[in-house]
């Protein structure tokens, strides 16, 4: 697989169980071991697109080149990608007192290498998903829920706008988005904004000023939006193309 590089819980291991389990615990301790390294070399944690948990290793998709990684971690592809084994994660040093540096961290899908994670974060506008419309708001719905709950996501907001009411979802559901106001604009960390469909008027005005603030703390997906910095098209046969990899994705329930 080829990126193509645009632009708190328990931490105990898991007990045996379902891969989704597994798999957030290891992604989760990786993202940790990571932000532990960097900060004990005095470095910045890495610009990561995406990452990819293969059945070995943990592999981060930079979206810079950087050739001086991180203890624990090899570099490929000229820096574009840092990996480290699944057998040296188990017991790499962890600071649990460190920001999360990814938490806009969500499941797509499996890869030829493994099930894929993107950053929404580094989407530097709206993210659309589009094809089949059911599908496509599916996996607006699977990311909400996701992240609502996943450990690396414990300090961001997660809102919705315009879904049909959902009991397995924890964060907030809206119609609009005059309905939060003071929580897109108050002091607590931002997080992402999941649209049913194209966001219009108000709403619009709204997205188009969070996106263009300097020091962006909210990110968007929309279904089916008009303008857009990534584009996730969502098949009637289970896989999407992202137009960031040369391969398609396989979705996941």
């Amino acid at each position: 697989m080829k990126w193509l590089g645009r632009s708190p819980g328990d931490r105990r291991a898991p007990e045996p169980g379902s891969y989704e389990q597994s798999g957030a615990w290891t992604v989760d301790r990786a993202i940790r071991a990571l932000a532990t390294g960097c900060a004990a070399h005095q470095r910045p944690v890495p610009a990561v697109g995406a990452v990819v948990l293969g059945p070995e290793t943990v592999a981060l998709r930079l979206t810079t080149p950087d050739e001086n990684p991180a203890p624990g971690w090899t570099v490929e592809e000229h820096g574009r990608t840092w990996r480290a084994s699944l057998r040296w994660l188990q017991t790499a040093a962890v600071d649990d007192r460190l920001p999360e540096p990814f938490p806009l961290l969500v499941s797509l899908g499996m890869t030829d290498d493994g099930r894929l994670l993107l950053n929404l974060a580094e989407a530097a506008g709206m993210i659309s998903l589009e094809g089949d419309t059911e599908l496509a708001r599916g996996l607006a719905r699977s990311w909400a829920r996701r992240l609502a709950t996943s450990p690396w996501a414990a300090a961001i907001r997660v809102i919705r706008v315009g879904f049909e009411p959902d009991p397995d979802f924890t964060g907030l559901d809206v119609a609009r988005l005059i309905e939060v106001a003071a929580t897109l604009d108050g002091p607590e960390p931002g997080g992402v904004l999941l649209f049913a469909g194209q966001p219009l008027g108000r709403d619009l005005h709204q997205v188009d000023r969070l996106l263009g603030e300097p020091a962006r703390r909210w990110s968007v997906v929309a279904v089916d939006a008009a303008e857009a910095t990534w584009r996730f098209v969502v098949g009637v046969d289970g896989t999407v193309d992202t137009g960031l990899l040369d391969e398609h994705v396989r979705l996941r329930p």
